[in-house]
């Protein structure tokens, strides 16, 4: 990691005499049977009062989350996006919690003056007992769409929290669902999944990364709602992709296969160019560099066509809840890639699990979104696009999501 979760007080390095605290610390930790790189919830309260007054919702603006300041990289990068998309958005449990993480990984020093004042590297008490396990994520997660059922009306597929279930939720062409169907199981090992035909045989297919091992996998798709044989035997693409996030898939230079885009944990946005055919590691091409300064988006998804130009476009929420559209110009041209975005609304921070597609089968582009904080359930809506850039009143069609 080259970024810290620092505020402009800091200056981000480590002095000598936050190493010596360290190198204390840990001395201190070998003679103890408390956890390593830790801290109590009262030392971490000290450091938030410091870094934001312990307001642990606090978002300024300024590229620092939450009671911690922590950046969105570094949320992301230590297993943050797991809570909530944003610091801020999460617990202070949850994100004392992501903090420890980050500790453990980058000492006392990632806190700079407030660490070193609230006693940080000198306090290796556990924060939360294992009796007092945090809220995990719920609801439906992880959420990508396509045809999965072959029957032209697109779906959508999902991780229950909960259970790690894999279901799809067939689409009624009308931009509502019908009754699901468990279509696998052990998915709450994996994330960042996305829908496309990767394999070039005219059928979705999913792919998604491996938590453990940051392996990318697909799984193609039968083309028909099979239960649990929607889905064949996975192939590995790809590995090192744990730094990624926000997988997308979108056409970029519309010759007919699908690309890969994702954020890394510098905010370059990244395109991987489809082979059109499914073939081991050598499924997607060599990246290019397509955009910068996304660290701060999140919720990437591809509605389709939203301004009747016959190309898919890019939406995402920026830090302060607005949502943009990034419109494709149809050639892999490096930071030329995306023409200029437009705004498409706001106050979309309250909103998770965006998801894009023709619901409706209007030929206009789409979106899904969960209403919900993201350790609870909500209300799933449909936001229908109006063929002009933007998009319609939303309609609620699930709940308890």
């Amino acid at each position: 990691m080259s970024e810290t979760p620092r505020t402009q007080r800091r200056t981000g390095t480590k002095t000598a005499a936050a190493a010596a605290v360290a190198a204390a610390g840990l001395a201190a930790g070998l003679l103890s049977a408390a956890p390593a790189d830790a801290a109590s919830v009262s030392t971490w309260d000290k450091v938030a009062q410091c870094e934001s007054t312990g307001n642990w919702q606090i978002n300024t603006g300024n590229g620092y989350y939450g009671g911690l300041q922590i950046l969105l990289s570094t949320w992301n990068a230590y297993g943050g996006r797991e809570y909530a998309a944003y610091p801020h958005q999460a617990t202070k449990q949850q994100q004392i919690l992501t903090a420890e993480k980050i500790l453990a990984g980058q000492g006392a020093g990632a806190w700079g003056t407030c660490g070193a004042g609230a006693g940080l590297g000198g306090d290796h008490a556990d924060p939360y007992p294992t009796t007092t396990p945090p809220a995990p994520p719920a609801g439906m997660v992880r959420l990508a769409a396509a045809d999965f059922t072959g029957d032209g009306k697109q779906d959508l597929v999902g991780v229950e929290a909960g259970s790690g279930k894999l279901w799809l939720y067939p689409g009624n062409g009308a931009g509502g669902l019908g009754d699901r169907v468990q279509i696998g199981a052990g998915w709450g090992a994996m994330s960042e999944l996305t829908a496309a035909d990767f394999t070039g045989d005219g059928k979705p297919d999913l792919a998604a990364v491996e938590n453990a091992t940051g392996n990318l996998y697909v799984y193609p798709g039968a083309g028909s709602a099979s239960g649990m044989g929607t889905l064949g035997d996975r192939t590995q693409i790809g590995s090192g992709w744990g730094g990624m996030r926000e997988l997308t898939a979108l056409d970029v230079n519309k010759d007919g296969t699908a690309d890969l885009l994702s954020i890394d944990a510098g905010g370059g946005l990244w395109a991987y160019p489809g082979s059109g055919a499914l073939n081991g590691t050598s499924t997607l091409g060599n990246r290019t560099q397509i955009g910068a300064g996304w660290g701060a988006m999140t919720e990437l998804t591809v509605p389709g066509d939203l301004d009747s130009d016959g190309k898919a476009d890019l939406v995402a929420i920026d830090g302060a809840g607005t949502l943009w559209k990034y419109p494709s110009t149809g050639s892999l041209n490096g930071m030329n890639t995306l023409g200029n975005r437009g705004q498409l609304g706001t106050n979309w921070d309250s909103m998770r699990q965006l998801v894009g597609a023709d619901f409706n089968g209007d030929g206009k582009g789409d979106l899904d979104a969960v209403q919900a904080p993201a350790e609870a359930t909500g209300s799933l809506y449909f936001y229908p696009g109006n063929g002009t850039g933007g998009l319609g009143n939303r309609a609620q069609i699930g709940t308890n999501w």
